[in-house]
């Protein structure tokens, strides 16, 4: 009996080997981030704001005029990073991703420009 050729064993090989995938140094596997749901009306995500920039260790102070995350006339991305600083510092401690409905989970980083988004392992 002949032996199989040597592109059968490779295909074979192809099939039953697991796929092995390498990420680039900018991708975050894994990674959750929070972020508002943009079905939210602007007046609740303000709500959510206010609420999370009460609560202790919540980056505010980033998305005030002149800081890199401000973003005049755009609730949504305020809200963003806020309801993001308030998860990654509390999701630990039963923190969560929820503000009334208004935010959602994401494994995308929405870091832009000079705003960096925290990620706490």
């Amino acid at each position: 009996m002949p032996l199989p050729s040597f592109k059968f064993f490779l295909a074979f090989l192809l099939l039953i080997v697991p796929s092995i995938s390498v990420r680039g140094e900018d991708e975050d596997y894994g990674q959750q981030y929070c972020v508002a749901d943009v079905q939210t009306p602007d007046n609740e995500l303000q709500n959510a704001i206010n609420w999370a920039c009460s609560q202790q260790n919540v980056a505010c102070n980033m998305i005030q005029v002149n800081q890199p995350c401000y973003q005049a006339n755009s609730t949504k991305e305020q809200a963003d990073f806020v309801f993001n600083s308030y998860f990654q510092n509390y999701k630990h401690k039963g923190g969560n991703c929820y503000f009334g409905g208004a935010a959602i989970i994401t494994e995308k980083d929405p870091s832009h420009d000079n705003c960096h988004f925290e990620y706490l392992p």
